[in-house]
């Protein structure tokens, strides 16, 4: 077992077993960001500015496509987009 690991376990060894429950939460959250992340292209688009939306032609929904995905909305007010609404 390699040195730093070794200094986690030393470390988790003393943590009062009341805040375990929140280790674990932020060793969940590592696990899930490293198996979700995303590429420098998403990262640009979700950091773009969206602001100049309202250009563009309203896109033709196909049939079926909106039952795909998470469903989000663009807060134009913060151009923060919201997921999940």
């Amino acid at each position: 077992m390699n040195t730093l690991r070794n200094k986690v376990l030393q470390r988790l060894s003393v943590i009062p077993d009341d805040k375990l429950q929140e280790v674990l939460s932020f060793l969940n959250y590592l696990v899930w960001q490293s198996e979700n992340l995303q590429t420098q292209e998403d990262k640009n688009w979700l950091e773009s500015d969206l602001s100049s939306l309202q250009n563009y032609e309203p896109y033709e929904w196909q049939e079926g496509e909106l039952q795909e995905g998470i469903p989000v909305k663009f807060i134009a007010e913060t151009g923060k987009i919201k997921i999940g609404i």
